[in-house]
């Protein structure tokens, strides 16, 4: 049976919506056999039926189950089809604006959810979950896979969401989760060492993230950072520059940091608007502020408007969370896990008074090319390092910090493998002035060790390290 006869069937069925993983299925919706790299959907059949699937579709015979069971041919070739079938179109009324890069892509997608939610409504898709219409739920991916993705647009425009703002990673486009979908603004933020046991190459891992570029619709907008030396390389029929170091349509002046936040001018094609505050701080979230400010314009926001939101700035789990409160020292927790990342968060820590005591390690089974890198950008940029355990996976955790200080000749540094431990000894040793930083995990709710997930979280770690400190006097 071909895709049309089936979607012909499933609508008879008043199927609610397609699933191909069971995690997402919902009762009233059909279930897909997929095959993907560590798993096969006809595993999960019964489990899909039991949770409430009214069909299945597969490429072989069913017996096992008691709702109708339709075949295809090639499941592959069908399923994109059935996905525009069952969902239509939904970009063509929820326009997209997908954010790719290393670094920034969390932060910046938040900042435009931020400012579009003013005038419109506007959904978010990325790292800290979905989030629309007073809709929240986490994810475990920053792009969602295609058929999770379709369905959850789908409600998006049943909701009325006029715009949303989507995390793009280059691992999303490179496993076609973005297959057919159509954006209308695609922003590039920065490209630095990462995801290289992926990619095996900075240029391959540049295609992979130009890609998203190719998404556009007809008259879709281009925003790129012309401060990347890759942003260059990016080409598209309306193309919108922003920076700080090289002349750009939106480009950030005279930057001064204030105490909670930061200051510059800006220039653009249309205004010189000085003295914009925001209340994130550090440079390098003056391009994130940036790169959606030129969204908002684009999109015809007013300058007053985006101005006073700029300045109003939701927090931003696990991005430069500030723990403490009436402490005379600051701890926060951050999501920096490459180098570009770490070394702009210290840098801006640097300029701040007292000394910073930084926890860091590196993931397992993830891209070791960056660890000495990291390594040694801890311990040119802060006083102290806590070496420790993040997520080792089914890696040694000594193993990866001996990576990790391989290209130092600094010792500001000291080993503590267990994560937990290493928090409660960096925060100890706070002293008045003193800047405690934890980076890796951000608001990550889990541990990932020796082919187990554990609930953790760096945040709950840090907020009882500050109580047992108080307790002490």
């Amino acid at each position: 049976m071909d895709a049309f006869n089936i979607s012909r069937e499933l609508k008879k069925l008043n199927i609610n919506g397609l699933a191909d993983d069971t995690r997402y299925l919902e009762p009233g919706d059909a279930f897909i056999c997929r095959k993907g790299k560590n798993y096969n959907g006809h595993d999960f059949v019964i489990e899909a039926v039991f949770k409430g699937a009214k069909a299945v579709i597969s490429e072989t015979p069913i017996e096992t189950v008691v709702v109708p069971v339709f075949l295809c041919d090639d499941i592959e070739k069908c399923f994109g089809t059935l996905l525009t079938e069952i969902y239509g179109a939904p970009w063509e009324n929820v326009r997209l604006i997908g954010i790719t890069g290393t670094d920034g892509k969390t932060t910046t997608a938040s900042i435009i959810e931020h400012l579009f939610n003013r005038v419109w409504s506007c959904g978010y898709i990325g790292t800290n979950g979905i989030r629309y219409s007073g809709v929240s739920a986490e994810s475990n991916y920053t792009t969602l896979p295609l058929c999770h993705l379709v369905k959850t647009l789908k409600k998006m425009e049943l909701k009325n969401i006029a715009y949303c703002a989507l995390e793009i990673s280059s691992q999303g486009l490179v496993d076609k989760r973005l297959e057919g979908v159509e954006f209308d603004i695609a922003v590039f933020t920065n490209l630095s060492t990462e995801h290289l046991d992926t990619h095996l190459t900075m240029e391959n891992y540049f295609r992979a993230k130009a890609q998203l570029f190719s998404k556009l619709k007809p008259e879709g907008l281009a925003i790129v950072n012309i401060d990347s030396p890759y942003g260059h390389r990016i080409n598209s029929p309306k193309l919108i520059t922003y920076g700080i170091d090289y002349i750009s349509d939106f480009r950030a002046l005279n930057i001064k940091e204030e105490g909670g936040g930061v200051r510059f001018d800006l220039k653009t094609p249309d205004s010189f608007i000085k003295n914009i505050k925001t209340n994130l701080t550090g440079k390098y979230n003056v391009y994130n502020a940036v790169a959606a400010m030129a969204c908002a314009r684009e999109r015809g926001l007013p300058w007053e408007i985006i101005i006073k939101a700029i300045g109003e700035i939701p927090k931003i789990p696990g991005r430069m969370e500030l723990l403490t409160k009436d402490e005379n020292f600051q701890v926060y927790v951050d999501f920096a896990h490459t180098p570009g990342a770490l070394r702009a968060v210290l840098m801006s820590l640097k300029s701040k008074s007292g000394r910073i005591i930084i926890v860091l390690g590196a993931a397992g089974n993830k891209d070791k090319s960056k660890r000495p890198e990291m390594g040694k950008i801890a311990c040119t940029y802060a006083d102290h390092v806590i070496f420790t355990s993040e997520d080792p996976r089914n890696e040694n955790p000594s193993a990866i910090i001996k990576e990790m200080t391989r290209a130092t000749a600094a010792r500001n540094y000291e080993i503590i493998i267990n994560r937990k431990t290493a928090i409660r000894e960096a925060i100890s040793r706070a002293k008045a002035g003193d800047i405690v930083i934890i980076t890796g995990k951000g608001n990550d709710k889990y541990f990932e060790e020796n082919n187990k997930v554990y609930a953790y979280s760096d945040i709950a770690e840090v907020r009882k390290a500050l109580g047992e400190r108080k307790k002490r006097g």
